[in-house]
């Protein structure tokens, strides 16, 4: 049964359907849903190269397989927060906080197109984490075009 009352749709579990969702979640999804994206395909560019490089097989297919779950958690969290879910908020930050560690890495190793592709991203996710549409939105508070 359908409530208007915010308090009431807060304490719903799942998607409420026919919500509204402000401009800061539907980019931050996106992002994340990109993220992920890339992530994986970096896991299917990975698997394809097993047998070649420094690294032993059995550390490659380890490799591989936690892009692949890296992918598919970023992916959760992108839907999660797409959802409404406040857990997402947590594993959004998490995420991109190793993003802005990873990036560190690559401008040390001088590779600075590569950083700032890790931290770019990250910088804006964690910028639209912490916006109040973003805040209301993982409260359960409806959005109200103005």
């Amino acid at each position: 049964m359908p409530t208007s009352s915010p308090q009431a749709a807060a304490g719903s579990p799942g998607p409420r359907p026919g919500r509204s969702r402000p401009p800061a979640v539907m980019a931050l999804t996106g992002l994340l849903l990109l993220q992920s994206l890339a992530v994986l395909v970096a896991a299917a560019a990975s698997a394809l190269a097993i047998g070649a490089g420094a690294l032993g097989v059995g550390a490659q297919i380890f490799l591989v397989v936690l892009f692949v779950l890296a992918g598919v958690w970023i992916g959760a969290a992108g839907l999660g927060l797409w959802a409404g879910r406040a857990w997402t908020r947590a594993a959004v930050v998490v995420i991109e906080l190793f993003a802005v560690i990873l990036s560190i890495s690559f401008f040390t190793a001088g590779n600075v197109l590569f950083g700032l592709a890790f931290l770019l991203p990250a910088a804006a996710a964690l910028l639209l984490m912490f916006t109040r549409q973003a805040a209301e939105h993982l409260a359960g508070v409806e959005h109200v075009q103005r």
